[in-house]
């Protein structure tokens, strides 16, 4: 993956090192285009190939009383208008694992737990927390339940 990174900047740095070339001649601007036709390939197959990432809001003072607002027997909160799974400020406690390689041993989050806090703080420092989500106003998808 560095060796992308690093070529990525090495075409970008040939660009602006010779602007003239790459700006003033029909061969250069040939080229800057197909250096740029490579790198949106590369980009687009970097976002093809993304996994998809679940969505976390943290619960807003608002979310309650909100037309999307869906909270299951269990205490499952979710925001239907954007498919997220609502978590209380501080909640999300990272499950770590081990890997052994080669060189050692290598800690990684394999999951996270959002029903524990990640930290020990009060129950009245999450309350102030939610109060403050987002400075006090509500997110852009709420909708007043009437």
């Amino acid at each position: 993956m560095e060796e992308k990174t690093k070529g990525d900047k090495d075409w970008r740095e040939e660009v602006s090192k010779n602007l003239d070339y790459y700006l003033d001649t029909n061969e250069g601007r040939n080229e800057l285009m197909e250096m740029v036709k490579a790198e949106t390939t590369r980009l687009l197959q970097q976002i093809k190939s993304r996994q998809r990432v679940k969505e976390y809001i943290w619960l807003s003072k608002f979310c309650s009383s909100c037309l999307y607002f869906v909270k299951s027997k269990a205490g499952i909160m979710k925001c239907t208008k954007l498919n997220a799974k609502i978590v209380k400020p501080f909640h999300g406690k990272p499950i770590w694992a081990v890997i052994v390689t080669t060189n050692g041993e290598e800690s990684l989050i394999v999951d996270i737990n959002w029903c524990s806090k990640a930290i020990d703080v009060t129950d009245i420092l999450v309350e102030e927390a939610i109060k403050r989500i987002n400075n006090g106003y509500p997110y852009p998808c709420f909708e007043h339940n009437e």
